[in-house]
């Protein structure tokens, strides 16, 4: 044991050292590494399939945390995008629905909030949409969840 600890030393060292947290994936490690390497908004477009994206969004990648691939995958996809609160809350208002989510509720404010299940996928969704700073992005979490069974 005592002969691993200076290569665990080591490890942790070089762990620390990293640019910062990893887009993750549950069953496909290497895709959620690549996805963190490469800072790839299509590659974590792909890990999140099915779901509603606007154009021009950009993947916080320090808070979000994808287990799965696919349109099976869980957990939150947070990002910022280039248009007004409203107009991203009228996007997936209107495009969630065309990738099989049912809209349970709505409520549009300053901090904004959609809830929508899937019936093929037994999953939520709740999504918070919130106005950015004076330059005008919107930071968006997308968490997804298995849904209960009662």
């Amino acid at each position: 044991m005592f002969r691993r600890a200076p290569a665990l030393a080591l490890l942790l060292t070089l762990g620390a050292c990293s640019d910062g947290p990893a887009v993750t994936a549950n069953s496909a490690p290497s895709a959620a590494d690549n996805a963190a390497a490469a800072g790839s908004t299509a590659q974590v477009a792909i890990l999140a399939k099915g779901t509603a994206l606007p154009a021009g969004y950009k993947v916080d990648p320090a808070r979000t945390m994808i287990f799965g691939t696919d349109d099976r995958w869980l957990g939150r996809l947070t990002y910022t995008a280039s248009g007004s609160a409203d107009e991203v809350f009228d996007f997936l208002h209107r495009e969630m629905p065309n990738f099989g989510w049912v809209e349970i509720s709505a409520m549009r404010s300053d901090n904004s909030l959609l809830t929508f299940t899937s019936e093929s996928t037994s999953r939520m969704a709740t999504i918070n949409i919130r106005r950015g700073s004076v330059m005008g992005s919107t930071q968006v979490d997308m968490v997804v969840a298995p849904k209960s069974a009662q």
